[in-house]
């Protein structure tokens, strides 16, 4: 009798642990402590030896054999073992007979009281089955009756959070608990992108793991972690840790990396920040949005010397009359779409043009963000005539832009930096904003403060210092410019709090007259889906133009079709464009590289992304490729392609079966 009694108190002690190391427990051995009224009858205390034995039939995966002690046990403990042939059913794939057990429970009211743990795992596994919203409401209303639940009940509550998307909440449930659960934070925190915070958990969960395989999860884990937070050496860092682990290394066949397209890669509160606090890409879109086109004058010509002094001979009579025809001309392209513009304005190079005609060909490609072209021309311009700070300085900020060394960089800034030359206000300002913050600016700018382009230049200062405010000339003087109108919106009134704040733009935004916002400059059109997502109206929009079929309009209809769940039309005007007006901006391509994806063409878009590095040298597209390369564990060539932090904001990267991670711990 001696031994029996010790066989049972060893049985009912053993932890009852399934799926991982963290301990999700199925069915509880400690509800036997819940029944000490219990008469010590023999029959009785045989069922209670039972009821463990059936427990550990259950956690070995033997669920036939567990049914039929559990159905000898209900005689008994009804309510616990009807929850666990349910739970066994449902591990078998017997569906039916699970809900039959399950409803048992569910139906039976007074176990919200008796039998808590049972009625709202119960209610749980219904769920999991029916995906029924009702009963994990069931499980939150219950349990915000009862403040001493056990710690498994409370981790059911925070299964039922993560099922219902309440991460924050889920971990606070888990901050009160006694058992740490660093894992499990750890994912929670990924999931809300607290990456600092998940790192830590992370490497918790590493130090008290002595599993491989566990270990294995954890580096993979952290490998992700550190390629969402753009975080190069940590990454560089953490493929030397698994390349040492590698010949045993299977994980990233369970939880694939995979490229995908994300309807909304940022949260609204970033989405706000870029509209509001201009990173370095929008500055430069914002510069070159506003950047003066240059006119053809005398001083142009008398500047190449290669005609002689204008007044001199008949060949720079001719150069007035070229000069003359080619700003008719001008003035009538620059009213033309942004994309059309670049074509048309293609036509005017011959093998003697002037430089501006070069450089407004440059400034027409940057408004389509093909920086490559812009950089090429801005070359051609300022090669002509190196006395153009203006040319210059559009030189080495569009080098920079596409991650192109110039040769003879040191000598152009030489050049912005003199006394000598022209747009010599502009040129140095320039410079100053983008290239080097501390060089004091030699020039006054005149008659320039009153041109748009000041202004805007003016703003980019002001708003580094954080003094934008509505009386700003910009917003006075050019409110009706598309951009600046939106601008203007997102500055806060005197005394506006967060809730009249987000309450006037969600009134004020243009959601149906807005073609303004869609078929402009790129830089209009990507502000405005920006600003929509922080304020969360994108899909309220109303992004269609009827009858319009203007090239710059119909790249934005082709993200309103991939945000729609149309890759397929979206990918078939994308790719329309590129024929008629050889697109090979990074926008255009990244888009399709989306569609593409979207519509589960997925080598196809890795073949497009190899395009976009081999095109435009993107270290967004190395970035793309070192993931591809982490995930087919060829890690000593994935190394070389992280070399700056990824930006794209169509393009992201996933945890195949990430949830079913989550959710099994």
């Amino acid at each position: 009798m001696k031994k029996i009694f010790s066989l049972l108190f060893i049985l009912i002690i053993i932890p009852v642990v399934s799926f991982s190391n963290e301990g999700k427990i199925d069915s509880q051995p400690e509800i036997l402590f819940k029944y000490d009224k219990l008469k010590e009858n023999q029959e009785k205390f045989r069922l209670q030896v039972e009821f463990n034995k059936a427990i550990l039939l259950l956690e070995k995966g033997e669920y036939k054999k567990a049914i039929d002690s559990f159905k000898v046990t209900s005689k008994l403990l009804k309510i616990p073992s009807f929850l666990n042939i349910g739970i066994a059913y449902y591990k078998l794939g017997q569906i039916e007979n699970a809900v039959l057990y399950l409803n048992n429970i569910y139906e039976y009211k007074e176990a919200i009281y008796s039998d808590t743990y049972s009625y709202i795992s119960a209610s749980y596994y219904l769920y999991m089955i029916k995906k029924e919203r009702v009963y994990l409401e069931t499980i939150i209303n219950i349990t915000k009756k009862f403040k001493n639940l056990t710690e498994h009940s409370k981790r059911l509550v925070v299964d039922t959070f993560i099922l219902l998307k309440d991460y924050e909440m889920a971990l606070k449930v888990l901050e009160t608990m006694d058992f740490p659960m660093n894992l499990k934070k750890a994912l929670l925190f990924l999931k809300l992108q607290d990456y600092v915070k998940a790192e830590r958990y992370l490497q918790k969960a590493k130090e008290e793991t002595f599993n491989q395989e566990r270990i294995n999860l954890i580096l993979w884990l952290m490998v992700y972690r550190d390629l969402k937070a753009n975080e190069i050496p940590k990454i560089l860092d953490r493929i030397k840790e698994i390349e040492k682990v590698k010949d045993n290394f299977k994980v990233n066949q369970e939880y694939p990396l995979k490229i995908f397209f994300n309807r909304a890669k940022f949260t609204p509160k970033e989405y706000l920040t870029f509209v509001t606090k201009f990173n370095q890409e929008r500055k430069i879109d914002f510069l070159f949005y506003f950047a003066p086109f240059v006119f053809s004058d005398k001083q142009e010509i008398l500047y190449d010397i290669s005609k002689g002094f204008i007044f001199k001979d008949q060949q720079n009579v001719e150069s007035l009359e070229e000069m003359v025809k080619y700003n008719a001309n001008f003035i009538e392209i620059i009213q033309e779409d942004p994309i059309v513009r670049v074509n048309k304005m293609q036509s005017f190079i011959k093998e003697d043009s002037n430089s501006y005609i070069y450089y407004n060909l440059a400034l027409c490609y940057a408004q389509i963000s093909d920086f490559h072209n812009a950089h090429k021309y801005f070359s051609k311009a300022y090669k002509l005539n190196p006395g153009n700070k203006l040319y210059s300085v559009m030189t080495l900020i569009s080098a920079d832009k596409i991650n192109k060394k110039i040769k003879d960089k040191e000598y152009i800034i030489q050049n912005i930096k003199s006394k000598n030359g022209m747009y010599k206000y502009f040129g140095q300002t320039i410079y100053k904003e983008f290239l080097e913050p501390k060089f004091k600016v030699e020039f006054e700018p005149l008659t320039y403060n009153q041109t748009i382009f000041y202004k805007a230049l003016d703003y980019l200062t002001k708003l580094n210092e954080d003094k934008v405010t509505l009386e700003h000339p910009l917003f006075l003087d050019h409110y009706k410019d598309p951009l600046v109108y939106l601008m203007k919106s997102t500055i806060r009134r005197e005394g506006e709090n967060n809730f009249g704040y987000f309450a006037r733009l969600q009134d004020k935004t243009p959601l149906t007259i807005n073609n303004n916002f869609l078929e402009g400059p790129l830089i209009i059109t990507k502000y405005y889906i920006d600003l929509l997502k922080a304020i969360g109206l994108f899909h309220k929009a109303d992004l269609t133009l009827t009858g319009v079929e203007t090239p710059s309009y119909l790249r934005t209809k082709a993200l309103r079709e991939l945000h729609n769940g149309n890759p397929k039309e979206s990918l078939s005007i994308l790719q329309a464009l590129q024929k008629m007006y050889k697109l090979e901006d990074k926008y255009t391509m990244y888009l399709i590289v989306a569609s593409q994806l979207e519509d589960d063409k997925y080598n196809e878009a890795l073949l497009q992304i190899s395009l976009i590095k081999a095109v435009l040298k993107d270290p967004g597209a190395d970035f793309l490729t070192g993931v591809q390369l982490v995930q087919d564990l060829k890690l000593n060539s994935a190394s070389q392609y992280f070399r700056e932090p990824y930006l794209d904001s169509f393009i992201d990267f996933k945890l195949t079966n990430f949830d079913s991670i989550l959710e099994s711990l």
